[in-house]
């Protein structure tokens, strides 16, 4: 397995290195709101569920959830990422992803509301081994190149196919 500084000049030499396709597949199982939802060539698998007033059995993260962790999740990855190319030791790091939402919305209660987050504010907080004006720099190049933040921003189109079995 190349390191990131192997991975990240191969692509700086020649941009089709980072091309990447990746797929996850979620089941609907038996129980509540369940879902497994595998990933990665490993393969990952993890549980997502809701919780019980959503007729779920709370044995996972609700999709929502999932959506907060991996907004945080992304900002530390990609934070580390550029920490590495900026030469900079972070120190601490830590993401506490917030949103709103209202579930009327998706109950279709009001179809004037978003059924959906309408705000999402992940609270950064960060100390690392350089002044406050490069650790805004590096965050400035985190947030602008942050990929969930990207596609929650509506940048990637959602073109979603339906496949009815019979």
């Amino acid at each position: 397995m190349p390191s990131f500084k192997e991975t990240y000049e191969a692509i700086k030499n020649d941009w089709n290195a980072g091309e990447k396709n990746f797929n996850v597949k979620c089941e609907m199982l038996s129980e509540g709101m369940q879902c497994q939802v595998t990933m990665g060539a490993k393969p990952h698998v993890m549980m997502i569920d809701a919780p019980g007033g959503l007729d779920g059995t709370d044995e996972g993260p609700s999709p929502l959830l999932a959506i907060l962790g991996s907004i945080g999740a992304c900002i530390i990855a990609v934070t580390k990422f550029w920490a590495k190319i900026m030469d900079i030791k972070l120190e601490e790091l830590e993401v506490f992803s917030r949103g709103h939402i209202n579930l009327g919305a998706i109950f279709g209660i009001d179809d004037s509301k978003l059924p959906g987050y309408d705000k999402l504010e992940p609270v950064i907080r960060i100390k690392a081994d350089a002044p406050e004006e490069k650790i805004n720099e590096l965050m400035d190049k985190v947030l602008t190149h942050c990929p969930v933040i990207t596609n929650f921003g509506g940048a990637s189109p959602i073109n979603p196919k339906v496949q009815i079995r019979k």
